[in-house]
């Protein structure tokens, strides 16, 4: 499958419609969310020309409306740009488990945009300098960095890809978000690590396929 090398790679670092339907495709430090035998669902948009197979029991498809409540979430199709920017947030998968201490998503967008089409591939301001990179999606080229945010007993992590395919800007980013659980009283503890977050969030990209684009009107 294409795609696994650029998956694998981003895991080692981390140290508007569609539809779902039923595919044939068969905790700790390490990625659960590619075992072998895992039920499988599928989100499919034919007008963007994308897909994507993940495993439904490690992740569930929850609303970009919903998604977007989050501390630092601005509500556009992706991160760093606001609701008023031309632009769908077409899916957003999270990890199980999270909860207001940590959350983990995967999220999809695309825009046709003239604006956005044309600085699609430029890292954002907040993106890490050394992070800036080049990987490879289902045969598509990517510009990918990273780069987060803190503030008021919250943080955001954030890994982003993005990349320019027959007229549309793909923004795919991998989300690791939460407030600090010492605050809390008593206490509260992260459902699972930063690290697990991201490595579980990753083995999800090699699900994602490009495919022609069918034009609506």
């Amino acid at each position: 499958m294409r795609g696994v090398t650029a998956t694998l790679m981003l895991a080692a670092l981390a140290g508007l419609s569609g539809c779902d339907a039923p595919s044939a495709s068969g905790g700790g430090g390490h990625s659960t969310a590619v075992e072998s035998g895992a039920p499988q669902a599928r989100y499919e948009n034919v007008e963007y020309g994308v897909a994507v197979d993940y495993p439904k029991d490690e992740v569930v498809r929850v609303d970009a409306r919903e998604a977007a409540k989050g501390y630092f979430n601005e509500g556009g199709w992706r991160v760093g740009v606001g609701p008023d920017q031309p632009g769908a947030a077409l899916l957003v998968l999270r990890l199980k488990g999270s909860d207001e201490i940590r959350t983990g998503e995967l999220r999809l967008g695309a825009s046709r945009d003239e604006q956005a089409r044309a600085g699609c591939t430029e890292p954002a301001p907040w993106a890490r300098p050394n992070s800036v990179g080049e990987a490879e999606l289902d045969g598509v080229a990517f510009t990918t960095f990273q780069g987060g945010d803190a503030a008021m007993n919250h943080s955001r992590q954030v890994h982003a890809w993005r990349a320019l395919r027959d007229g549309t800007c793909f923004a795919i980013d991998l989300v690791v978000q939460g407030s600090n659980g010492q605050v809390y009283d008593p206490p509260r503890e992260a459902p699972f690590s930063e690290t697990r977050a991201f490595n579980d969030l990753s083995a999800l990209l090699g699900g994602i396929h490009f495919m022609d684009a069918t034009v609506l009107h």
